[in-house]
């Protein structure tokens, strides 16, 4: 479980951006896919000021790669705080009824390509086709995409439903992850997809939890706005599923695409 965030900058004016936020984790009882959970972070980051107050969102009632578009749910708030461009704290407190609250210290879990906070930000021609991707007819699922050529590997967290999800409530949520070799300069990446079960939310269990490998996908970036994921599952909770998924960026394209 864990987190992946974008900045985008100037989004208020110069200096005043927005940070966005996915949460992928689990329900407060382990079990199989049904016990998934993912939420939605968001709120105003300034420049030079590494801490940002966030509202928390919970997206339910939809289905896999299909309408209807869902609208989020404000669930609580959280503040999130880097120290370094590798390592930053999120405390949090949902206000839903479940009195979950606590602080989790965090650490990038791939290389940093960009980030600097002593000089200017390099720009990254790969690296920029990171962000947030979705497909507006399914609006309130997608996708967060990191492209790093530092470690030579796309990864990317899926969060949408199961495919009938929409009376399912927060059970019908689900999230999987995607990863492949990047060679740099590519702009079609094949992935494997991997669905993740049996953990608690924040917390460890023992056994740890299981992520198996349950499809295979493409990923390709058509520019700096559009993409395409093709996938095939072949196991998991959406075993037999394919299709294709039109994709554009949410927000603005950050310096150095191409």
């Amino acid at each position: 479980q864990g987190f992946e965030v974008e900045v985008y900058a100037d989004q208020q004016g110069a200096g005043s951006g927005l940070a966005f936020v996915s949460w992928f984790t689990f329900d407060k009882t382990t079990g199989g896919a049904e016990r998934q959970r993912w939420y939605t972070m968001s709120g105003p980051m300034r420049s030079g000021e590494p801490v940002a107050s966030l509202s928390i969102y919970e997206n339910t009632g939809g289905n896999f790669n299909a309408p209807p578009v869902t609208s989020a749910r404000n669930v609580g708030t959280a503040t999130l705080s880097f120290d370094t461009c590798v390592t930053g704290v999120l405390s949090y407190a949902f206000t839903d009824g479940s009195a979950r609250a606590g602080v989790i210290p965090l650490t990038r879990l791939t290389p940093s390509v960009t980030c600097s906070t002593t000089a200017a930000r390099p720009t990254n021609a790969d690296f920029a086709l990171s962000g947030n991707w979705f497909d507006p007819a399914t609006s309130g699922q997608g996708l967060t995409v990191e492209v790093n050529g530092g470690a030579g590997v796309l990864f990317a967290a899926w969060y949408t439903y199961a495919p009938s999800g929409a009376t399912a409530g927060a059970a019908g949520q689900r999230w999987f992850t995607a990863q492949g070799p990047l060679a740099t300069g590519s702009r079609n990446v094949a992935v494997t997809i991997y669905e993740t079960t049996g953990g608690l939310f924040d917390a460890q269990t023992f056994p740890v939890p299981s992520t198996v490998a349950v499809g295979t996908g493409t990923l390709s970036f058509q520019s700096c706005s559009n993409a395409k994921l093709d996938f095939s599952f072949t196991g998991g909770s959406n075993s037999g599923s394919t299709g294709s998924i039109s994709l554009v960026r949410v927000g603005p394209v950050p310096p150095g695409c191409v």
